[in-house]
């Protein structure tokens, strides 16, 4: 992906004036870390806490992240963040475990239950997401992955 440095390892949130809320427990999530600037994007910590092994076991704790990550946005920037919480959890998820995800939808039997054309959208999107797997699930509001957000919010309603 590469279009915003905040897609690199060392991108450093606090400096690029994100601002960090730590400690944050949601669910089964303790010690999460969102990073959240106005305009532009929320990240999740994958490396903060147990996050990255609760999300990478369920979407749903995913969601669960997702929905708080959207409030504190909410709160710090009296404004709606425009990326749906469905569409977080399905980001913050293909970044914690996209290896497995690729074999899923890859799948013969998962193709037919989701139909063809919504397990290829999502297909694609995990690629993109893979190739740039950080320690952070950014969800930018200007990302290319934007164009997926209706199929990532279908393929939730089929599985919750």
């Amino acid at each position: 992906m590469g279009l915003f440095p905040e897609d690199s390892g060392s991108f450093d949130y606090e400096k690029n004036e994100y601002l960090i809320d730590s400690k944050i427990n949601v669910g089964n999530i303790t010690g999460a870390r969102i990073n959240s600037k106005y305009d532009r994007a929320i990240a999740v910590s994958l490396i903060h806490g147990n996050t990255a092994t609760k999300c990478a076991g369920s979407l749903k704790e995913c969601h669960d992240i997702a929905v708080k990550a959207r409030t504190i946005y909410l709160n710090h920037f009296c404004t709606s963040f425009p990326v749906s919480a469905k569409a977080m959890a399905w980001e913050i998820y293909l970044h914690a475990v996209p290896e497995v995800l690729d074999e899923v939808f890859n799948n013969k039997i998962v193709r037919v239950i989701l139909g063809s054309t919504l397990a290829s959208k999502v297909t694609m999107a995990l690629t993109k997401v893979a190739a740039s797997h950080t320690d952070y699930a950014d969800i930018g509001i200007n990302d290319n992955l934007r164009s997926f957000d209706s199929s990532f919010e279908q393929a939730y309603d089929l599985v919750y």
